[in-house]
């Protein structure tokens, strides 16, 4: 009777203490880090347009520059290319299209995002305009759009000229 007390006892104080007696039992998880995929994007910033406005001589007579900050943006796994291209010569609504040629695209040298950086005369085909860049995951940058010489436009039509500009990131 009294093994039978001294249980009760110590059972009813187990449960007033909350004292439980509990199994423990590990077991090991495994985390992997998948980098085998090759990542690479390009986005254009917030305002991807580029207007060239001449509504005067001066405009006709000096280099225009429009410059655009955080004009492109890079997130890549490994080194890579930017390239440029434009889909087509410039057009109008009624009349002949203005040659490529006549803009240079280059990336602002402030640009602090390494790889070379070459102007390019723009064309219907790819040139390299960012040569072997580094991995990153968000390089920024600026890009110049320039018309160094106007004379080509003196005897186009009065109207807005238009094409569409592509840029390709290739991871190398």
């Amino acid at each position: 009777m009294r093994n039978l007390f001294t249980i009760g006892c110590v059972a009813f104080l187990m449960s007033i203490t909350g004292y439980v007696a509990q199994a423990q039992q590990t077991d090991p998880v495994t985390v992997n880090i998948d980098l085998t995929a090759e990542v690479i994007s390009i986005d254009l910033g917030a305002d991807p347009t580029v207007n060239f406005v001449y509504t005067e001589a001066a405009d006709y007579a000096e280099e225009q520059v429009v410059t655009k900050p955080g004009h492109l943006i890079v997130v890549s796994n490994e080194p890579y290319n930017i390239a440029v291209s434009a889909q087509g010569p410039f057009t109008s609504t009624s009349n002949d299209p203005v040659d490529l040629g006549v803009v240079t695209v280059a990336v602002d040298e402030g640009t602090p995002n390494g790889g070379e950086l070459t102007p390019v005369i723009l064309s219907a085909t790819d040139a390299v305009l960012v040569a072997e860049a580094d991995a990153t995951t968000t390089a920024t940058y600026d890009v110049n759009y320039s018309i160094p010489d106007a004379s080509t436009l003196l005897d186009v039509a009065r109207e807005i000229y238009t094409t569409t500009v592509v840029y390709t990131a290739t991871q190398l």
